[in-house]
């Protein structure tokens, strides 16, 4: 069997038990009355399940468009996604009609067909940029499983824009390491225009331009490729500036209006009660496990011999850091893990780690599979997961 079609078995593993534990939990439990995004529900087994919470913005967006007027809610989500879902849902008006609600089951159908087949593509390319940083096949087939089995994995087969973000990101960081700057700038401009924080990942493109300062016409090409990816965030504000009364940054704005702005990460867990601290705690021990790693490396050697060593890496533990400093400032306690799904380093040193000491390896994985089925639990029923 080629190593590619082990990581996509891996991922389908993952998918199997995500599936199962949202039916399981729907049968022995059923959906919360205060679950904000249950809808009508969809005539297709499986796929109701899986329309949760900012499910319902995308499906609107979808279908509707986004309002006008002023900076609703609806602003606080990026376009691509339901984009996708309203070209998607094309297909299938020939065979169920355009009725309404038929338009909305279909606009599901779409989502959830989307966010599936983007969770296998992401799993592809994050296991060809694996192998490409590390030239391990081991190391890259245990990372899959921890990026496969993390908590915030749940979110990947939900009609969230999480999978299709990551496919697109991890494509362009793939095609970053190939030197295949058109397809890797694409799909970097894609990913920007699928999720708010999206322009993040124009920092291995600055990252690895600052690497090449020495051949300064691949540094500026690089730092030009960082700015167009990048750009979908200002450009997404200007239209919003447009269509929404003048508002701007619209999305800052719809977000903050209808959600507001929270304490920073810690205060926020603090807060929580004893039995969901707990959760999110351990969710928090993950997230700053490759800070721990990445300073007992820098201390076991030299910096200068570090920096050459892991020149390749770098990239995205500069994605990483931006990624946890926004996250520990801005996100709420509840969906804090979903974002951490991004951080690679995170699945890079568990394998790293499972590769030295098989048995504290197995219990990250173990932990991790337990907070995926807790909290494939707690998204099925409403909980404080999201």
């Amino acid at each position: 069997m080629k190593d590619t079609h082990k990581a996509l078995l891996i991922g389908l593993s993952s998918r199997i038990l995500v599936v199962g534990i949202f039916v399981l939990s729907s049968i022995l439990f059923g959906a919360s009355s205060e679950q904000p995004a249950t809808h009508i529900t969809n005539p297709l087994p499986i796929v109701n399940l899986f329309n949760r919470d900012d499910s319902g913005f995308y499906i609107s967006i979808a279908q509707s468009g986004y309002p006008t007027g002023s900076p609703k809610a609806d602003w606080a989500f990026f376009p691509l996604y339901p984009a996708a879902m309203k070209a998607v849902s094309l297909l299938f008006m020939p065979f169920f009609g355009t009725d309404y609600i038929v338009l909305q089951n279909e606009i599901e159908l779409s989502g959830f067909i989307i966010s599936n087949i983007a969770f296998f593509v992401s799993v592809y390319f994050f296991y060809k940029l694996t192998n490409k940083v590390f030239g391990s096949v081991k190391i890259s087939l245990v990372a899959t499983a921890f990026y496969s089995f993390f908590a915030g994995a749940v979110f990947y087969s939900a009609i969230y824009s999480e999978a299709l973000f990551m496919a697109l990101a991890l494509g362009a960081f793939y095609y970053l390491e190939e030197d295949k700057l058109p397809i890797a700038v694409v799909l970097g401009f894609l990913a920007s225009f699928t999720r708010s924080y999206g322009f993040i990942i124009c920092i291995p493109f600055l990252i690895y331009g600052l690497q090449s300062i020495k051949n300064k016409s691949k540094a500026i090409v690089l730092f030009a490729c960082s700015a167009l990816v990048a750009s979908p965030f200002l450009i997404f504000q200007l239209i919003g500036y447009k269509v929404a009364g003048g508002a701007f940054p619209i999305t800052v704005i719809a977000r903050n209006i209808y959600w507001g702005i929270r304490p920073s990460l810690p205060t926020q867990i603090v807060e929580l009660s004893s039995s969901l601290r707990v959760f999110y705690i351990v969710g928090l021990g993950l997230m700053f496990l490759p800070i721990a790693y990445f300073i007992g490396r820098f201390c076991s050697r030299s910096v200068k011999s570090r920096l050459i060593q892991d020149e390749k890496q770098l990239k995205y533990w500069a994605f990483y850091a931006s990624m946890v400093i926004v996250l520990i400032y801005q996100f709420f306690v509840f969906s804090f893990v979903r974002y951490a799904a991004t951080l690679l380093p995170i699945y890079w040193v568990s394998a790293i780690i499972y590769t030295r000491n098989r048995s504290v390896g197995i219990a990250i994985f173990v932990v991790m599979t337990g907070m995926l089925i807790l909290g494939s639990y707690m998204l099925e029923i409403g909980g404080p997961f999201y």
